[in-house]
């Protein structure tokens, strides 16, 4: 592929009528013009300028390769002007990860007073309770409802929210199958697990007492899977035990749908994440969102529960 810098040095010699009027306009010495032109015309195998002392005209090959230059010059201005543009404001597309249950009943309220304050931006948002990879997928901004976040290279995470983890069960499962006294009790209940949770064909969960005590339960669940409102339905409706975060269980527990089983255990706690690659060359548009969500999803996490 040819030199663009050559293509650029030609069009301007064009464009501003000769070599020195190019030169005190681009800041490019005229005897190097002079030069890369020359050897521009040698490559090529034919002669783009006739120049005299007082003139300088495009030849017939000369005018076609210009047509082409100007266009490839100004594609590529126009390039880099878009991204200046991205720059200079909050604008274009911001790609956003979030889990499911978060997205429905927390993002869906936040992020339109974030869209109206920044009219130039458009949101991408893919709810998912999969752990996505940001680089691979090119998402901006993740945000992840995990106990530890993997330390990976070129991602910075942020802490939203701490959730403690809850026992619940509904009423009538546990007036039917009784209560476990002790968290050595319940592998011999139906269980609710999440994939999270999963090794080995079986199920484990780490519970901790009000006085700090931990064990480690080895269970055989009934259901698993990611998704934290199918596991809610589940012990809703009696299909065993689960270990949810409160701010999940914070409305069915006013209803009386579920109750707490074994309250002076529970979980490790969930930590909510916001997660992105490290700011340096960020975008204003992800930057702010960033901002954004940093202030606004534990307010209304706060305020709230899903």
């Amino acid at each position: 592929m040819e030199d663009l810098n050559d293509i650029y040095f030609f069009a301007s010699v064009v464009q501003h009528g000769g070599f020195s009027a190019a030169a005190r306009t681009i800041g490019v010495e005229k005897t190097r013009l002079s030069r890369r032109i020359t050897a521009l015309e040698k490559r090529l195998g034919v002669r783009l300028l006739q120049r005299t002392t007082r003139a300088l005209a495009l030849t017939e090959a000369g005018q076609r390769f210009f047509d082409r230059c100007l266009a490839t010059v100004e594609g590529a201005q126009a390039a880099y002007d878009s991204v200046a543009e991205l720059r200079r404001e909050p604008a274009g597309l911001v790609r956003i990860s979030s889990p499911v249950l978060l997205a429905q009943r927390c993002l869906a309220h936040a992020l339109p007073g974030y869209m109206a304050a920044n009219p130039k931006v458009s949101v991408f948002l893919e709810p998912t309770d999969r752990t996505v990879n940001l680089v691979e997928e090119r998402f901006d901004i993740a945000i992840r409802a995990k106990p530890v976040i993997e330390d990976v290279a070129g991602l910075v995470a942020k802490t939203l929210r701490h959730s403690q983890r809850v026992l619940v069960a509904s009423p009538a499962f546990l007036e039917r199958y009784g209560r476990p006294e002790s968290p050595a009790d319940l592998p011999k209940f139906n269980i609710a697990a999440s994939s999270d949770d999963v090794f080995d064909g079986g199920a484990r969960w780490a519970l901790t007492s009000l006085d700090n005590l931990t064990q480690h339960i080895e269970l055989r669940p009934r259901l698993v899977t990611s998704d934290l409102r199918t596991r809610l339905q589940a012990a809703i409706n009696g299909i065993g035990i689960a270990l949810l975060p409160e701010q999940v269980v914070h409305a069915p527990l006013k209803e009386r749908l579920i109750e707490r089983v074994l309250p002076e255990w529970s979980g490790a706690k969930n930590i909510l994440h916001l997660v992105y690659p490290t700011p340096r060359g960020m975008l204003p548009s992800v930057r702010s969102l960033i901002d954004y969500l940093l202030i606004h999803v534990p307010v209304w996490l706060q305020e709230r529960s899903i």
